[in-house]
């Protein structure tokens, strides 16, 4: 009877074309890998393999070799689907988030992922944004979303995928905001200059493209409050003291009774928030159904429809 372990040594002699370096990828002897070819050329009755200074499949060694990479291609599928059903049957993914994150659209992934996946459970590290890379580098979580930071060690230790990159928008308490201008224009950046600016963690990642940007336009902030928290920030904004800047992800969960939201230019500069996880771990099926989740939860916004004013 002809072996999955006959059908591996073929397709992998057809890879390597080597009977030597097929015995090497196979952690096997090179007579071990001869004689597993010969016998499979004695099952089927027909020579697979042209024997020489180099080795060749025959036409007919060809047509198995399809076939084989077939069969195994579709036992590897198999394998893995039972593995990630037994993933998704229990365990706990550990995710370091920043707050902003946190309080916005990680919340509307975390239901859709325990719908799904009820026996996975989830625990939520909400730390500071340039602490959550942090974090997953010294394996206290196992995913973690904000900002990469500029670190070179981490940069080599971590996996990164962009989640989006989003444009900012200017906060306002509800009648403090300036007039809004034409439809699809944007406040210029120079507004930003003649207010007081609430700053909220001005020293992550997230902000410093924006702040470049801003200083190429001559603009300086004047900010009168720099604070760790958004909802610091936002509260006393909604008490007059000021004005802030969020992503537009976030500037959708405002209360339109209670804040006024303005587009500004502010160049190609971007708020970029980025799924991470350690370049060594390959990602288990629960930490890939999470991260399906937290996309979608960012495509539907289910928790906050209204868009930002233009």
């Amino acid at each position: 009877m002809v072996t999955l372990r006959q059908l591996h040594a073929l397709a992998t002699l057809a890879n390597t074309g080597s009977f030597t370096a097929t015995a090497n990828t196979l952690a096997l002897t090179q007579s071990a890998v001869s004689v597993m070819i010969k016998e499979l050329e004695q099952q089927v009755g027909v020579v697979l393999v042209e024997r020489g200074r180099t080795v060749r499949l025959t036409a007919a060694g060809k047509t198995l070799c399809e076939t084989a990479n077939r069969v195994l291609a579709d036992i590897h599928r198999t394998l893995d689907g039972i593995r990630s059903s037994g993933e998704l049957r229990g365990g706990r993914i550990r995710v370091a988030v920043g707050p902003l994150t946190a309080a916005t659209f990680f919340p509307r992934a975390l239901a859709l992922f325990r719908e799904r996946h009820p026996l996975v459970g989830i625990e939520v590290l909400d730390v500071p944004v340039e602490q959550a890379s942090q974090r997953l580098a010294a394996d206290e979580a196992d995913v973690a979303i904000g900002s990469p930071g500029t670190s070179p060690a981490l940069a080599t230790t971590l996996h990164t995928e962009l989640l989006l990159r989003d444009r900012l928008y200017a906060v306002y308490a509800r009648g403090k905001a300036p007039p809004a201008p034409a439809a699809g224009r944007r406040l210029k950046p120079q507004v930003l200059q003649k207010a007081e600016v609430i700053l909220t963690d001005r020293v992550s990642g997230q902000w410093r493209d924006f702040f470049l940007q801003l200083s190429k336009a001559g603009v300086a902030l004047n900010a009168v409050q720099e604070v760790k928290l958004y909802s610091t920030a936002l509260e006393m904004v909604r008490y007059g003291l000021g004005m802030t800047l969020l992503p537009a992800f976030a500037a959708r969960h405002l209360d339109p009774g209670h804040y006024d939201v303005r587009a500004i230019e502010h160049g190609e500069a971007r708020w970029e928030v980025h799924w991470m996880t350690r370049a060594a771990a390959t990602p288990t099926a629960a930490i890939r159904a999470l991260r399906s989740a937290t996309a979608e939860a960012l495509a539907t916004n289910e928790c906050g429809k209204r868009r930002p004013a233009r």
